[in-house]
């Protein structure tokens, strides 16, 4: 029975050891049953050695020693021999095979006629039976070889030592060296025992223990295939979630393309007819006798020129904020100077400024950076949005911007507090302004305009340089934002004080003024399908000076530039709308390069988001202007480019 964990290891080891004798039993049986029988063979064999045939007169016959060995002898092994075969292991197989192995060795001393040599087969009959580890069997053979010696001693000492004198004495002796090796044997027998029963209770703590593992092992197997289980419900459970994301965000990334796709789309359809309306307006505050017109048409016109604006500046909030949600705004780390960005803007500003009697102040806190890492047109437009906010709700008094280099290296940072004299922020509205289309209340885009998007998309920006855009204060008497960036890293770059940094050339007023002539001499070929703009951006070329041919669509002014290089007379430069019927303006540009179109194409488009200007230097196209057209930029970039195209 095997061990079990609530079985007591005594019992078991009481069993092991049974199990372990019952088996030196059984094989000492069979080996004592092949012992016996050779030694029967070999009783006969000493008789015929020893007696051999007697002759005498006569007759002859066969000595009583051999019928002896053969009869008494079979006699004696028979009984233990089939006992060994049929109950090995049984208490009275050992005792039987103890008494004939006792009577073999009396017998053999009888055929050997009682030499000295013979009796040293009863040591060695007490040796082998010791094999049993059983001092019972040696105490049954001793008292069966003691009561031969006595009693073959007392009755017939010649079949015991040979000669007729009586031999208690020496038949003593025997049984006292018997007895002298019983001492060590059963001693040896007790020693092997007690070996066998250490044996047996260590085996009985190994099964034990062997039990307590293989339960240990049972529970954490079972433990392991729950826990398995349970992980692989929870990989198919996540399986099927990280399914259900992937498809939420398919579907979220499918919205995203097709919301930008309708702003990207809105936006082209948007600005196309404000390009008319912008630039037909412009054109009426410039020809004729505008100074004679009434008082009423200015007005009418530059609220036209106004709302446009106002059109375009929500496109672009729109257009930048669809991009932030989406996460697909990218910035890009370009060296900066922040003296020359800052009187940039202060000038830019100082225009709105003055038109409300107010002025831009610009205070250093002390020495900073020459050139910083960061986006400049972002960060333009941080501090032209607040700015323009701080002008817009200001009546009288100052803006004033201050500048500074703040944090310890390497976590220097810098700062710029933005400061008004306005009508302040109220305390329930401060934390809802950052949200987009959030306003101070509800009436001030009406008061003041404005998309509720500059100051959500600014500190979205600010995010994106490193840094937080945040309202260090407000009043009733004026409000200060706070703007942090990064300025990426600053080893090795040189500081500058305020007081040294050179004013910013007026780039606005070293810009012509008058464009008229700017162009002269220039032949233009306009691609664009849409009339109003065609008159209206033609109208803006040739008062300019230059020449201008007409293109509907891409594979027309494909095929007039090609004919216009083949006719050795290759228009100066090229302005392609990118949207067109029949061939869009990328299709009609990649083919004029193919073809080893040299001159300038000027992309003029609609579509005004970042990728679209990668989209058309893609194409093959010099430079990039959107739709509505700022007419003075427009000149100067065509002029720049067939001034370059010439050298």
């Amino acid at each position: 029975m095997a061990m079990s964990e609530d079985r007591p290891i005594n019992d078991r080891a009481r069993e092991l050891l049974e199990e372990h004798r019952d088996s030196i039993f059984r094989r000492t049986d069979h080996m004592f049953a092949w012992l016996m029988f050779f030694q029967w063979l070999a009783g006969i064999g000493i008789a015929l050695w020893v007696s051999p045939f007697s002759w005498a007169g006569r007759t002859h016959y066969i000595h009583p020693h051999i019928w002896s060995a053969l009869v008494i002898g079979g006699l004696i092994c028979s009984l233990p021999i089939l006992l060994a075969n049929y109950y090995p292991g049984k208490a009275i197989t050992r005792q039987t095979i103890a008494v004939g192995q006792a009577l073999a060795s009396a017998l053999l001393i009888h055929l050997m006629g009682g030499r000295i040599e013979a009796h040293f087969h009863i040591f060695g009959s007490l040796a082998f039976l010791a094999f049993y580890r059983d001092w019972k069997v040696l105490t049954t053979a001793s008292i069966v070889i003691a009561v031969d010696h006595i009693a073959r001693g007392l009755l017939w000492p010649e079949s015991l030592y040979g000669i007729s004198i009586f031999g208690l004495q020496r038949s003593l002796e025997h049984v006292g060296w018997v007895i002298f090796e019983d001492v060590f044997l059963i001693y040896s027998t007790w020693i092997s025992c007690r070996e066998m029963t250490v044996i047996a209770n260590r085996r009985a703590e190994m099964e034990k223990m062997q039990s307590e593992v293989e339960r240990e092992v049972t529970e954490r197997t079972r433990e392991i295939e729950l826990q398995r289980l349970v992980l692989q419900e929870s990989h198919e459970r996540l399986e099927r979630q990280t399914d259900e994301l992937r498809k939420a965000i398919e579907a979220s990334e499918g919205a995203n393309r097709a919301k930008s796709s309708f702003l990207a789309n809105m936006s082209h359809e948007i600005r196309t007819p404000l390009t008319a309306i912008l630039g037909f307006a412009d054109v009426l505050l410039e020809t004729g006798d505008i100074y004679k017109a009434p008082v009423e048409r200015i007005e009418a016109i530059e609220t036209i020129r106004r709302n446009g604006s106002h059109l375009i500046s929500l496109i672009n909030d729109l257009l930048d904020f669809s991009k932030i949600e989406a996460g697909k705004f990218q910035v890009e780390n370009l060296p900066c100077s922040l003296h020359r960005l800052i009187a940039d803007i202060r000038q830019l500003m100082q225009v709105r400024a003055e038109e409300k009697k107010l002025n831009i102040k610009v205070d250093y806190s002390g020495p900073i950076p020459e050139m910083i890492l960061t986006d400049p047109t972002r960060l333009r437009q941080i501090l032209m949005n607040l700015l323009s906010n701080a002008i817009k709700f200001t009546h009288e008094g100052t803006v004033n911007m201050q500048v500074g280099l703040v944090g310890k290296s390497p976590n220097r940072r810098i700062q710029i507090d933005v400061t008004d004299t306005g009508i302040g922020i109220s305390e329930e509205m401060r934390d809802k302004l950052f949200q987009p289309f959030t306003q101070a209340d509800g009436s001030m885009s009406r008061r003041f305009g404005g998309t509720g998007l500059g100051l959500t998309i600014s500190k979205r920006f600010a995010g994106l340089l490193g840094g937080d855009l945040t309202i260090l204060d407000t009043t009733h008497s004026g409000t200060t934002f706070r703007l942090i960036i990064d300025p990426g890293p600053l080893h090795n770059v040189s500081f500058q004080e305020p007081e040294t940094t050179p004013f910013a050339p007026d780039l606005e007023k070293s810009k012509p003024t008058d464009t008229k002539n700017a162009l002269r001499d220039l032949r233009i070929l306009l691609v664009e399908d849409g009339p109003d703009n065609q008159r209206l951006i033609s109208f803006l070329l040739k008062k300019a000076g230059a020449e201008v041919d007409l293109a509907e669509n891409g594979e027309l002014g494909y095929q007039k530039a090609t004919a216009a290089s083949i006719a050795g007379s290759p228009f100066d430069l090229i302005l392609m709308d990118m949207q067109m019927p029949i061939m869009d303006g990328y299709t009609a540009t990649m083919k004029l390069r193919a073809d080893g179109y040299p001159n300038p194409i000027i992309a003029l488009t609609a579509h005004a988001m970042a990728e679209d200007r990668n989209r058309c230097i893609e194409a093959g196209c010099t430079d990039y202007s959107t739709k509505p057209v700022d007419r003075a930029k427009l000149i100067e970039l065509i002029r720049f480019h067939a001034a370059a195209a010439s050298v």
